[in-house]
């Protein structure tokens, strides 16, 4: 009979050089909270992958970024503001887990959690005529099943020694106040409720964030992500703070040109204009000369000639917001004596 694994393990204790994924996969000894709890203290107080960066990952990162900007990518350092969960809800022997490199057992970022996070936070919040799925800015810099986008979003590796006082991974702990109302539904929430707390890894520190592709849309990645990571935060528990990430050398993005336009933007569109005339956004422009107007307030839109602009501007741009009033062209309901109040950034 072959022996058990948790008696193969008991005598096995972690040493500074053990490899922090493959002792969260395979080495939790006994079942209960004490055991989990005494499998991540193992972890932060034992395994010390910061002392191998010295020796190994530390090249491998140096190779790494070399090979990125050999090959034209923009590299940024992100340094987290608290604590960072990614991969909570991965596979674990505890109930949470956390993105760690196969190869040297170090957080990182990955490149799918970037561009998920870029892409959600241009639907939620620049606008649904300009950044919208169907938009083709949205297409062009993501892409859509039929064609890659234009950037390439790689892996964000953990800048070695940049951790929390040097460590790149620290305890938390999630409770569980009613468990028995969460776990069954039965049972309602109530004060004398007996909490769970259950203990898991967070990551701190500094990543690198590379982006390749056209060098105009890199620049708007990276303002998007800018402010997505800032704002909103990349992994889990994003509502309680976690997972925000300010870019190096930065201050805060409020007065960024990407986050400038959109406040002026909204900000106008919020006014009321003269009686009779109305404010929207010009969509679907082709060749600087017509498009559609997308109303500010709801209906469908107006097609729109550069002939009816009396003011503001020489020709159409997707992204202007414009003042306008509604006249007629063979029949056909269009937006006339047209003022365009504001250019959307290049």
């Amino acid at each position: 009979m072959l022996p058990n694994r948790y008696d193969i393990l008991k005598s096995v204790d972690p040493q500074a050089s053990t490899h922090t994924g493959l002792w969260l996969d395979k080495f939790l000894k006994g079942d209960g909270e004490e055991a989990k709890k005494k499998l991540v203290n193992e972890i932060v107080q034992t395994i010390k992958p910061q002392d191998r960066q010295n020796e190994v990952y530390a090249l491998f990162y140096e190779g790494w970024k070399k090979a990125l900007l050999d090959n034209g990518a923009v590299c940024r350092e992100a340094k987290t503001t608290g604590r960072m969960a990614i991969n909570l809800g991965a596979e674990s022997v505890l109930e949470t887990s956390i993105a760690l490199h196969r190869t040297y057992g170090v957080p990182y970022i990955p490149g799918s959690a970037l561009k998920g996070l870029a892409a959600n936070y241009t639907r939620n919040k620049l606008g649904e005529a300009e950044w919208g799925k169907d938009s083709q800015a949205y297409r062009t810099l993501f892409g859509d099943t039929n064609d890659a986008g234009y950037v390439t979003f790689f892996d964000a590796l953990y800048v070695p020694g940049n951790g929390h006082q040097g460590k790149p991974l620290w305890p938390d702990i999630i409770t569980v106040h009613h468990p028995d109302y969460y776990q069954t539904g039965n049972s309602p929430a109530a004060d004398w409720d007996n909490p769970t707390p259950i203990p898991f890894l967070t990551a701190t520190g500094s990543y690198l964030v590379a982006l390749s592709g056209d060098s105009e849309w890199v620049n708007v990645a990276f303002e998007i992500l800018t402010l997505a990571l800032e704002n909103e935060g990349v992994g889990a528990k994003t509502s309680s703070g976690y997972g925000r990430l300010k870019f190096e050398g930065t201050g805060s993005t409020s007065n960024s040109t990407l986050e400038s336009y959109e406040m002026q933007k909204r900000e106008l569109l919020n006014e009321n204009p003269t009686v009779g005339r109305l404010r929207g956004t010009v969509v679907n422009v082709q060749g600087n000369r017509y498009g559609r107007v997308n109303p500010a307030r709801g209906g469908k839109q107006l097609f729109v000639h550069i002939n009816q602009v009396k003011k503001g501007g020489k020709s159409l741009k997707d992204g202007q917001v414009v003042e306008y009033v509604i006249g007629q062209y063979e029949g056909k309901d269009q937006a006339q004596d047209v003022y365009i109040l504001l250019e959307p950034e290049n």
